[in-house]
């Protein structure tokens, strides 16, 4: 079951993705999401460079080429634990909600770790079968340093 409350869905998300339960965490999101990994504090995808700028088409993409097991970049597959916190609802309107929170995440994968950290907004969409993220951003700390491989989904 899907959470309906702001911070459990954020919450949700992470276990998903930590669970490597892709085909469920994709089914999070709205047929118009939009998934947004700025390099820098920018906003402005059409104008900046983007980590990542994904469609729910692109992210379904992802999402096949990670089951595949012909992603050869995550031959291991990573480990990772998010851990989110400082969950703050922005605005809570009768068909979306507009959450800020913190993210860490941290990857294991061939004898060697990374940590990644930022600031994410969601914007969720409430639907009839519960909410659905709309948009993504995810506003790295160290996005504007050389980063490792970020196949596996932040």
């Amino acid at each position: 079951m899907i959470p309906q409350d702001p911070a459990e869905f954020l919450f949700h998300e992470a276990h998903l993705l930590d669970r490597g339960y892709l085909d469920e965490w994709l089914a999070l999101y709205a047929d118009d999401a939009i998934y947004w990994l700025p390099q820098r504090d920018d906003d402005n995808p059409a104008q900046h460079v983007s980590l990542i700028y994904d469609n729910r088409t692109s992210l379904r993409g992802r999402v096949v080429r990670l089951k595949s097991g012909f992603a050869h970049s995550q031959l291991p597959p990573s480990r990772t634990t998010h851990l989110v916190g400082n969950v703050r609802v922005i605005r809570d309107d009768a068909d979306e909600v507009e959450v800020h929170s913190t993210l860490m995440v941290l990857e294991a994968r061939r004898r060697e770790q990374s940590v990644y950290a930022g600031a994410m907004e969601h914007l969720l969409a409430r639907t009839d079968e519960g909410l659905r993220v709309r948009r993504k951003v995810v506003r790295l700390v160290n996005g504007d340093i050389p980063l490792g491989n970020l196949t596996f989904l932040i």
